[in-house]
């Protein structure tokens, strides 16, 4: 029972490392390790549960097992990843498939290394020989395929479960597979067909990898779309205040000898109020600092001027530094999407009332709130706006690189966005 408890330890352990490494982190640290915790125990509990009551011997052991640790695995998985299910469905589709090669690897490793060996002792044999070869593999998805499944938003849903499909059949071969080797044996025509469904099934997920790295090239030319829009909206803004100042410098010298004509006139007041006048019209006309950061300054204040625009009223605070680790594709990512969903909600719901905006920075860590006026109609799942656009898709790609969070809630009416970033 000691060496039982120890391979279903063990066995836990590749599964959650696997999940972990899956896994589009929802909840706080604190809560998913604890979550994961109680299903190490639950596994580990159920696994010796399974070998208490059917015996060591029992054909229907393994599968009871299985079945009874691999289930809530998944449900823990669908509840603590914050993908959309598409993308869900094929990881965890793709696991199991992974799952079944290594088990008829560890079957065919064993029965050809250690043929004479007891069913107790075959059946450890086979459980450590399983989680070695979960090592390389954990590691090649890590180094590999991880950086380019976190990059890929799930909002393509078709394609998603396109390639969930494809990956399913296989895991029916694969299966099939498994009780054929579990039952008889392995044989040359069994070890054949194993390699070369395995073989086709490399090539399979070449191409389904070929089309994960095309959907993250659309990503990231929607990225560059978006920038080069805010882009475009700050050479406007620039050409407005070129105008302005053209305007200003033509008119400088009509100003001066009004001035000059009020001062001969001792007519002191009307002149100090008109050159108080003056200084306003300068100082609407140029770009307010709302914090020294270049790009965030920028943001801020194309989106105020659009708010003003769209006679929403806005309030902005912000005390971002001028160096900060936020890359400026990542800050347009992040701020415009929410200043821009911002605006957007207003117009929506057809309300103008105030559009807050606050930036600080609190113990290296930038939070960022917006608050504005939206539809009562909207749904917040699991502290997400659903369903997510291609916007919020974009926030939280760029929230992952800074180990960051985003929470919304709604209240009154007002739709409130947090976000933190670690600087």
């Amino acid at each position: 029972m000691n060496h039982l408890a120890v391979t279903s330890i063990l066995t836990v352990v590749a599964h959650i490392i696997w999940f972990a490494s899956m896994t589009e982190r929802k909840y706080p640290i604190k809560k998913t390790v604890l979550l994961y915790g109680l299903y190490a125990i639950f596994f580990t509990l159920w696994a010796i549960l399974a070998y208490s009551l059917l015996g060591k011997d029992s054909p229907y052991v393994i599968p009871f097992s299985f079945v009874g640790t691999i289930l809530p695995a998944i449900l823990l998985f669908l509840y603590t990843s914050s993908d959309s299910f598409s993308k869900k469905i094929f990881l965890i589709v793709t696991y199991a498939n992974l799952f079944c090669i290594i088990i008829c690897l560890s079957i065919l490793i064993c029965d050809g290394l250690f043929p004479d060996l007891s069913i107790v002792k075959q059946m450890y044999i086979r459980s450590l020989v399983r989680i070695l070869l979960n090592v390389p593999a954990v590691l090649l998805y890590l180094w590999f395929a991880r950086p380019y499944m976190r990059t890929v938003p799930g909002d393509r849903k078709r394609t998603w479960y396109s390639i969930s499909l494809v990956s399913f059949l296989f895991l029916t071969v694969f299966a099939t597979l498994i009780n054929f080797l579990m039952r008889d044996g392995h044989t040359i025509e069994q070890m054949s067909l194993f390699i070369t469904t395995m073989m086709i099934y490399c090539a399979v997920l070449w191409i389904v990898f070929g089309t994960i790295q095309h959907m993250n090239a659309e990503v990231k030319m929607e990225l560059i779309t978006q920038n080069v829009q805010y882009l475009q909206g700050q050479l406007a803004m620039a050409k407005e205040h070129a105008s302005t100042a053209k305007a200003m410098r033509h008119d400088f010298r009509h100003h001066m000898q009004n001035i000059d004509l009020l001062l001969k006139q001792q007519k002191p007041q009307e002149a100090i109020h008109y050159i108080e006048e003056f200084i306003q019209s300068l100082d609407a006309a140029s770009q307010i600092d709302f914090c020294p950061h270049i790009t965030a300054n920028a943001i801020l204040n194309n989106f105020y001027n659009q708010a003003q625009k769209e006679g929403i009223a806005i309030s902005i605070t912000a005390d971002t530094p001028e160096h900060i680790t936020i890359a400026d594709m990542d800050f347009v990512a992040i701020l415009s999407n929410l200043l821009e969903n911002a605006v957007n909600g207003c117009i929506e719901c057809g309300s103008r009332d105030e559009i807050t905006v606050n930036l600080r920075m609190k113990k290296k860590k930038l939070v960022i709130v917006c608050s504005n006026p939206c539809k009562t109609d909207l749904v917040i799942e699991n502290d997400i706006i659903k369903p997510k656009g291609t916007g919020i898709e974009s926030i939280l790609m760029a929230i992952d690189k800074y180990d960051g969070n985003i929470r919304y809630q709604m209240e009154d009416g007002i739709l409130t966005a947090c976000v933190i970033l670690n600087c």
